[in-house]
């Protein structure tokens, strides 16, 4: 009688740990290579939503300014102030005294910062009295 041996079939151990060195190379190379575009994707993703914040806080403070310009003849700046002085910290508000234009007018600087995305923009003194004529933006 004759014996038969099966011969098993499979990886032998040398190719498994040849396999496992070539992944772990290729798996190095690209963390190498796309390992820090992976860390920096989320920034500009970051910077748009700070930007729309920014946007919308603003068109909030100048939509409130000239709805307040075209219904009262003074007081609007500091209704401005009173409004988003203190209860927003994007907002930073700078009152100018007579520093605007050639006869003196009262201004007010607004920044707005919201990460690192700052916008600004500069509201003068409001009308004087109701024969001049409303804004209209």
């Amino acid at each position: 009688m004759r014996a038969h041996v099966k011969r098993s079939r499979g990886f032998t151990l040398v190719e498994v740990i040849v396999v496992i060195l070539i992944a772990g190379f290729l798996g190095v190379v690209v963390v190498k290579l796309m390992g820090t575009q992976l860390l920096k994707s989320a920034t500009p993703l970051t910077t748009t939503q700070d930007a729309a914040r920014a946007e919308g806080t603003m068109e909030q403070v100048v939509s409130f300014y000239t709805n307040h310009v075209n219904s009262h003849t003074s007081g609007s700046l500091d209704a401005v102030v009173t409004e988003f002085g203190s209860n927003n910290t994007a907002v930073q508000l700078t009152r100018n005294a007579n520093t605007f234009g050639t006869d003196g007018q009262d201004s007010l600087t607004v920044v707005i910062t919201v990460g690192n995305v700052a916008l600004s923009t500069l509201l003068t003194q409001e009308r004087t009295n109701a024969t001049d004529s409303s804004a209209s933006f």
